[in-house]
């Protein structure tokens, strides 16, 4: 049993940790533009844990709107972004800025160094 207990322990700290990591090469993107038009709720994982929330607008390949980050005004305001395939730029009004992935109604992805995880309501 203790040797199970180690090899789940394991396990968690390799998936934190490859959730955690930045790359400076975003993945590729796959298949046409997906819609993020809509209401998305969710929060950060990880060593910071607060709620999300974004509104987003889409125009073609454009995306306009407002995140919402519980308790980080640093990390609230307006965001931009384009959609190429699956994935998201996007740029903050405070001037953060990186790449989201979409799988259905979920994105995932890091904002200023912290991993969160999204759901399209």
């Amino acid at each position: 049993m203790k040797t199970f207990s180690w090899i789940v322990i394991g396990l968690v700290l390799v998936l934190a940790t490859g959730c955690a990591s930045s790359s400076n090469t975003a993945a590729a993107p796959t298949g046409p533009p997906v819609n993020v038009t809509g209401n998305w709720n969710g929060g950060f994982y990880g060593a910071l844990s607060n709620s999300v929330s974004m509104q987003l607008q889409q125009q073609g390949t454009a995306v306009t709107g407002t995140i919402e980050v519980g308790g980080r005004t640093d990390l609230s305001g307006g965001i931009t972004g384009t959609v190429r395939g699956n994935m998201l730029d996007y740029r903050i009004a405070n001037g953060g800025a990186g790449t989201m992935q979409v799988s259905g109604n979920v994105m995932s992805g890091v904002i200023s160094g912290n991993a969160f995880r999204a759901q399209k309501q």
